[in-house]
C-alpha cells in the first residue's frame, strides 16, 4: 500500500514564522507601547493617542497580543512586563531605536538569493551612508544590548584585577562605559573609526565620565595602535570582516595587550558543525547580504586566528541569546 505523502507542517510553519515579528515591528513604528505606560486603554483610546484610525489599528493590537506583547481584558489593552520595560520611549532599556536597523535587516533577508547569485552583498550596510543624527539614534537604539553585554561579561570574568582595557570598535562606549562605572579603579578606551569617534566622545561625555574613559579614532586593522592594556574586548567586530581582515586585526591587537593580559571576543560564532547555535546560523543570512566579506565564522576558526597571533588557553561560553564570548590569553 503506497505511502502517504508528508504533509507541508515545516513549511507552513515557517510561512506563519513572521507574522508576530511583523506585528512587532510594526508597533514599534508606530509606538503605541508608549500611551500604555500609565495604564490600560481601548482601542479608540489608543488609535486617538497615536492618531490613527482605531478599525486599522485593533487587527494589530489583538496580533500583538498573540505576540505576547499586549494583553486585552474587557477589550482594554495594556503592556506586558516585557514591552513596558523595553518598548516605552524614554525607558532607560528602551529598544525602539532598533526599529530601522531591523526593519533594514529584514529587507536585506529577502534578498538573499540575490545576493548568492551574485556572490556580493547586493544590500551593503554603508555606515558613511547615514547622517550624524541618524547614527546617534542607532547607536541609543543599540546601547542597552551593549551595557547587558557588558554585564554579561563581568558575571563571568573578574575586571577587578584590570587597570586598563580597550574596546575595539566600540560605537557608543557603552560596553566600556559600563565596566568602568562598575570598577572605579579601571580606565577604559574606546576606539572607533574617525567617522564614528565624534559620536563615541558625544556618548562617553554623556554618562559624564571622560576622565576614566578616553577613545581614540583609528583604523584596527591597517593602523599601528598606541597604548598597554590589561584586557581588550571587541564586540560584534570580527563577523563583519572578512578571514584576512579577522586575522590582521588580531595580530594588531596582540601588539597592545601586555603579557598575561586576556581578549574577549563577543558575538556571534558557530559551532564547529555550523549548525547551531540555530539564531546565529539564521543571522549568518544578514551578515552575508549587509557586507562584503563578513559572516559568522567558527569556534576552530577563531582558535587557529588567535594561535597565530600568539594567544593561548581559548574558552568559549554561550550565552543564552546564542551570541559567545570566546576569551584567549596572551602568554606571560
Amino acid at each position: 500500500m503506497p505511502q502517504s505523502p508528508p504533509q507541508p507542517e515545516t513549511i507552513a510553519r515557517l510561512f506563519d514564522a513572521v507574522y508576530p515579528s511583523f506585528a512587532m515591528l510594526a508597533g514599534m513604528e508606530l509606538d503605541l507601547f508608549t500611551p500604555l505606560e500609565d495604564g490600560p486603554l481601548t482601542g479608540e483610546q489608543l488609535a486617538d493617542a497615536i492618531g490613527v484610525q482605531a478599525i486599522k489599528l485593533k487587527p494589530l493590537l489583538y496580533a500583538l497580543v498573540v505576540a505576547g506583547l499586549l494583553t486585552v481584558e474587557d477589550e482594554l489593552f495594556s503592556n506586558t512586563a516585557e514591552a513596558d520595560h523595553y518598548l516605552v520611549r524614554g525607558r532607560p532599556a528602551y529598544l525602539g531605536g532598533l526599529q530601522d536597523l531591523t526593519s533594514s535587516n529584514w529587507n536585506r533577508m529577502l534578498r538573499a538569493a540575490e545576493n548568492v547569485r551574485a556572490g556580493g552583498p547586493q544590500a551593503k550596510l554603508d555606515y558613511h551612508a547615514p547622517s550624524q543624527d541618524e547614527m546617534v539614534a542607532l547607536f541609543r537604539g543599540l546601547y542597552p544590548g551593549a551595557v547587558a553585554d557588558a554585564h554579561k561579561l563581568m558575571k563571568h570574568f573578574d575586571f577587578s584585577t584590570f587597570d586598563s582595557l580597550l574596546d575595539v570598535g566600540g560605537g557608543s562606549g557603552a560596553l566600556a562605559i559600563a565596566i568602568a562605572q562598575a570598577n572605579p579603579h579601571l580606565r577604559a578606551t574606546v576606539l572607533e573609526l574617525p567617522s564614528v569617534a565624534p559620536i563615541t566622545r558625544r556618548f562617553i561625555d554623556e554618562a559624564n565620565i571622560s576622565d576614566r574613559v578616553a577613545f581614540f579614532a583609528s583604523d584596527a586593522i591597517h593602523d599601528s595602535l598606541r597604548g598597554s592594556y590589561d584586557v581588550v574586548v571587541a564586540r560584534h567586530v570580527t563577523q563583519v570582516l572578512s578571514e584576512k581582515d579577522s586575522r590582521a586585526l588580531l595580530s594588531n591587537l596582540a601588539t597592545v595587550l601586555k603579557p598575561g593580559g586576556m581578549i574577549h571576543l563577543v558575538g556571534w560564532i558557530l559551532d564547529d558543525s555550523r549548525m547551531s547555535p540555530e539564531n546565529i546560523v539564521g543571522y549568518n543570512l544578514v551578515l552575508l547580504t549587509a557586507y562584503q566579506d563578513g559572516q559568522a565564522y567558527t569556534e576552530q576558526e577563531y582558535h587557529e586566528w588567535l594561535a597565530e597571533a600568539g594567544f593561548a588557553a581559548f574558552e568559549r561560553v554561550v550565552l543564552p541569546d546564542g551570541a559567545s564570548i570566546l576569551t584567549a590569553h596572551k602568554p606571560e
